[in-house]
């Protein structure tokens, strides 16, 4: 589901917007992010025009982030983290954990394990090693649009994405 361009932000609104989020916070909490969000675009680090073709690649691979509470009962920013791909019956699925700390937020996560299925038959299922905390990947949340169901954010290595929520 590709939002219609003018209610998807564009790259002057979501620098806007990280500048507003960096001085003010991006008022995100972690209700707004729980659910499954589906990718849509990607701007690389220093540039101003959507990299069409990750983002195409990424759409066609229904690329996907899941972001679900770890537990109910529990008052805590702790998330159980999916980011998968599929091409047909093939899905590639890095599951972990993740965390929201900080007013503007920091979404720092990591994988526990890495599983490739070919339909509901499990081809892969490896562990993956946990970074160190000063390598520990994370996305910068900068804005959601709970009216249009889109959110973006900055990435450790300085990309920009926005994902629409299904």
């Amino acid at each position: 589901m590709i939002l219609e361009a003018k209610k998807i932000p564009q790259y002057k609104e979501i620098k806007n917007l990280e500048t507003i989020s960096k001085k003010d916070g991006s008022g995100i909490v972690y209700e707004d992010l729980i659910g499954t969000w589906k990718f849509n675009s990607v701007w690389k680090k220093g540039s101003e025009e959507i990299d069409n073709i990750s983002s195409s690649i990424l759409q066609v691979l229904s690329a996907k982030l899941e972001l679900k509470k770890i537990n109910s009962q529990k008052k805590s920013a702790d998330f159980r983290i999916k980011n998968s791909i599929s091409f047909g019956m093939l899905s590639i699925i890095f599951c972990g954990h993740a965390s929201l700390k900080g007013p503007r937020p920091l979404l720092p996560f990591f994988f526990e394990n890495l599983i490739i299925n070919f339909g509901s038959l499990t081809l892969v299922k490896k562990p993956i090693k946990k970074p160190e905390d000063k390598q520990m990947p994370f996305f910068s949340l900068i804005a959601i649009s709970k009216e249009n169901n889109w959110m973006c954010a900055r990435g450790r290595g300085g990309g920009l994405a926005i994902w629409i929520k299904s």
